[in-house]
């Protein structure tokens, strides 16, 4: 008896192969370019893939890294968490809805020009907490977090699209531990900016208007870290060689082969569950119940003190990782099944340690430092340590993404799937902790997530291919959509 086709294997089948472009063909080989090989060394040094991925981390630094300081101290810093907590909730809706066609989108404009869009937005974020602390202007926040929201879609894709495709497969963990490492230094220098405007505040409240301005003036800076990339055709790996990208296709090409994906079991079964693991074990959504127990629970100097501590453990514990991921010494599939463990395990301990010490403290209280050193401490260390594991999940996330595929075009749909499905998990998460009364029990309900999350990341790691593919792999048969395009022209 014959045995059943696969669809993409029927589809190659009844398609006259001279007929149809090749689209999953490369634009050029991936060769040595000599040319920039033997260029000065500032050439070398603009063109490389190590000043990308700093400049993609320095728009990160400026942008949501800043507004995630502004996060950390809970409720955006501001005496009333709802409001803030809402505004990100439609920001993530907004990102959400922008990631959801961001690799037609990065495909057709290209990263440079991606991240020039949103590098205009980052203002955006300061000047609405500063407006509203200010003149009480609230409807000014929401609608900058809107647009901060819309044109983070853009970053979110470019940066994604470059971490999985920039750099070599050997060297893809120091690289995306370097970017996220950057990512986190805006985190430490914005955290180090409240703790010396607010440290004399021990008591409850809002944060000092000063702190915006600030913020306000390194969000300025982001188009120029923009406008410093190269653009990929010219950018080049430290051995020559150029980054593989595939033959340009149309727009509606583009938006079939998203539909491929969306379609194909590996992101139909593994991607919705990164979405349900993103919720419960990403950086920005994993404590978000804790940035509403931060603003309820510690002063504002202890507020203050954990957005610099938090962000500075990330970055060493990143930057370790992603030299063990890159461990030569190690076989891929122990660091797949050892870097699961060193995720995970410490994120469970952590969201028992904060389930614990929130039942302690049931009605607000003002938690500090200097006031109760061992109060504080026990009350805070659990949180730190679901921070650093958090950006070490984020490393190991985007390294098991890349084993898939080296192709840019594929980078960027995959990229731009999983940030998708990540906004829906944040605008959720910060929807459900909008008012405090029900903050508690969406960390329950976070917890019982994380259970389950853990199962299928388990068939994620199992799904790893041996090598990765060169094409997108998950749009073969997509020359039969060149054949369709292809007769209705001639029509």
């Amino acid at each position: 008896m014959a045995q059943p086709q696969p669809a993409e294997l029927e589809i190659s089948k009844h398609v006259p192969i001279d007929d149809v472009p090749a689209l999953n063909s490369y634009e050029e080989e991936e060769e040595v370019d000599h040319a920039y090989l033997a260029a000065p060394k500032q050439t070398r040094i603009f063109r490389g893939v190590l000043l990308q991925m700093i400049l993609l981390g320095a728009l990160s630094f400026v942008g949501p890294s800043l507004a995630d300081a502004i996060s950390g101290l809970g409720g955006g810093g501001l005496k009333d968490p709802d409001l803030a907590n809402l505004a990100r909730a439609l920001s993530s809706t907004m990102t959400c809805i922008v990631t959801l066609f961001g690799g037609p989108l990065i495909n057709k404009i290209g990263i440079k020009t991606a991240c020039v869009i949103a590098s205009f937005a980052f203002f955006f974020t300061g000047s609405g907490y500063y407006v509203n602390l200010k003149y009480g202007v609230q409807v000014y926040l929401v609608i900058a977090r809107v647009i901060v929201g819309g044109s983070n879609g853009f970053l979110y894709v470019a940066e994604s699209t470059a971490m999985l495709s920039y750099p070599r497969f050997q060297d893809r963990g120091t690289y995306i531990s370097i970017w996220s490492a950057m990512r986190n230094s805006g985190g430490i220098i914005g955290g180090a900016i409240i703790l010396a405007t607010n440290y004399k505040t021990s008591g409850a409240g809002a944060v000092s208007a000063a702190t915006y301005l600030i913020f306000l003036g390194f969000e300025a800076s982001g188009p120029i870290w923009a406008f410093l990339l190269s653009p990929t055709k010219k950018t080049r790996r430290p051995d020559g060689t150029k980054i593989p990208t595939s033959k340009e296709i149309t727009w509606k090409s583009e938006l079939k082969a998203l539909a491929l994906h969306f379609r194909h079991p590996r992101v139909s079964f593994t991607t919705t569950r990164l979405q349900l693991h993103a919720f419960v074990a990403n950086t920005d959504s994993c404590y978000l119940p804790n940035f509403t127990f931060l603003a309820t629970h510690f002063s504002v100097r202890a507020r203050a003190l954990a957005s610099f501590l938090g962000p500075t453990g990330a970055v060493c514990t990143a930057l370790l990782f992603g030299r063990f991921l890159d461990s030569k010494r190690i076989s891929r599939k122990v660091k797949i099944w050892l870097g699961k463990t060193l995720v995970l395990v410490p994120q469970l301990a952590s969201f028992i340690w904060v389930g614990i010490e929130w039942n302690k403290y049931p009605n607000k209280v003002a938690l500090d430092y200097d006031l109760s050193r061992s109060t504080w401490a026990a009350a805070y260390l659990g949180q730190l340590l679901m921070h650093c594991s958090g950006f070490c999940f984020q490393v190991y996330l985007y390294w098991i993404l890349a084993t898939f595929s080296n192709d840019l075009k594929a980078a960027s749909r995959i990229g731009g799937t999983f940030r998708a499905f990540e906004c829906a998990g944040q605008a959720t998460s910060f929807d459900l902790v909008s008012k405090y009364p029900r903050a508690l029990k969406t960390f329950y309900f976070n917890a019982s997530l994380i259970v389950h999350a853990t199962i299928f990341m388990i068939i994620l790691a199992k799904s790893v291919p041996e090598t990765p593919a060169e094409v997108d792999d998950m749009v073969r048969g997509l020359d039969q959509v060149a054949e369709d395009e292809s007769v209705e022209s001639k029509q």
